[in-house]
């Protein structure tokens, strides 16, 4: 399956791929895919400088589907 959404500006909106946000996501695997199409906000700098922007990027990691982005 694929979802595409936009809008997730970083910690501000990324509630929206949380399991109540998006509660489909607990039916999905990795064949499954999420594809942020712009305004994701969430990788401005290099993660070695921003151990906060990392966090995101491992938390959405974590999900169980395949995040892309365009």
């Amino acid at each position: 399956m694929i979802f595409v959404t936009g809008d997730t500006h970083g910690e501000h909106d990324i509630h929206k791929l949380n399991t109540i946000g998006f509660p489909e996501q607990k039916g999905l695997t990795r064949d499954d895919y999420v594809i942020i199409c712009g305004d994701f906000g969430g990788v401005w700098n290099r993660f070695e400088e921003n151990k906060h922007e990392k966090h995101w990027m491992d938390w959405l990691e974590d999900r169980p589907f395949t995040t892309l982005f365009c």
